[in-house]
């Protein structure tokens, strides 16, 4: 797995895409906005001259907004999944003010990121993260591109997910992921230092960030499991699991060790 922290340097790459009539794609396929039954509420879309045709490389806007009617805190979890012959060496993200952390993650085949924000993002700021899309030769272009997103203070699970099918060239109806649960964690107590290996245990924990404290700890999660590492931290603290269906904290908690 590669980490890495953006670089505010990554302003210029980042200029809007213009969508050309070979790529078809539009911002227009994103679903009607409604009010949200959370105080605190993101939405993600996409767009993007995607390959398809003669195009065998593109690039992609994986956008969000802060839609709620309060603004949206701490970590938003965002994740990008791509078919099968199509890969990324990586998103490029800027926005300002400089109040926020972004890290990202790329899986070693280039075809799963996951990125976290942390910051206060206000109602009705958008942004967005640019990926460079490459296919491999050989291999059809078709399947659906997978956005996600997820954070602990929203409990609106609509609007987490936005899909583009590049067989047909058309966005997917909107679709809500079941609500997460947790049942237990194979490992409940570590140094404080961090650095230990735990099991989240559940369902509906795909596309999923795990909390030990409040804090997101690295590592990926199925849809019945979150291999973790746990970040620094003292006394017993709450272990939950965010996915765009909403959140989940283990019946039993996480006690650092002196």
């Amino acid at each position: 797995m590669i980490t890495r922290l953006a670089k505010v340097g990554l302003a210029a790459a980042l200029s809007v895409t213009t969508l050309t009539a070979g790529a078809v794609a539009s911002a227009a396929a994103a679903s009607t906005a409604t009010v949200s039954t959370s105080a605190q509420h993101v939405t993600v879309s996409q767009n993007g001259n995607y390959p398809g045709g003669f195009f065998t490389s593109g690039n992609m806007s994986a956008s969000w907004v802060s839609a709620g009617t309060a603004a949206l805190t701490g970590s938003t979890h965002f994740t990008v999944d791509l078919p099968p012959g199509v890969t990324t060496d990586g998103a490029m993200f800027y926005s300002t003010p400089y109040d926020y952390t972004f890290t990202e993650t790329l899986s070693p085949d280039g075809r799963h990121l996951e990125a976290v924000l942390t910051g206060t993002r206000p109602v009705g700021k958008s942004e967005f993260m640019k990926l460079n899309l490459r296919t491999t030769p050989g291999v059809p272009i078709t399947g659906v591109i997978t956005v996600t997103a997820g954070n602990p203070n929203d409990t609106d699970p609509t609007g987490h997910i936005s899909r583009y099918d590049l067989g047909t060239g058309s966005y997917l109806p909107a679709t809500v992921q079941a609500a997460p649960a947790v049942t237990g964690l194979d490992t409940t107590t570590g140094p404080g230092a961090g650095g230990t290996a735990v099991t989240v245990s559940g369902s509906n924990l795909a596309h999923g960030m795990v909390l030990v404290g409040g804090v997101p700890a690295a590592g990926s999660c199925t849809d019945t499991a979150c291999t973790v590492t746990t970040p620094a931290g003292s006394g017993s603290v709450p272990v939950s699991v965010v996915t765009p269906g909403g959140t989940a904290t283990a019946p039993a908690t996480y006690t650092y060790t002196v």
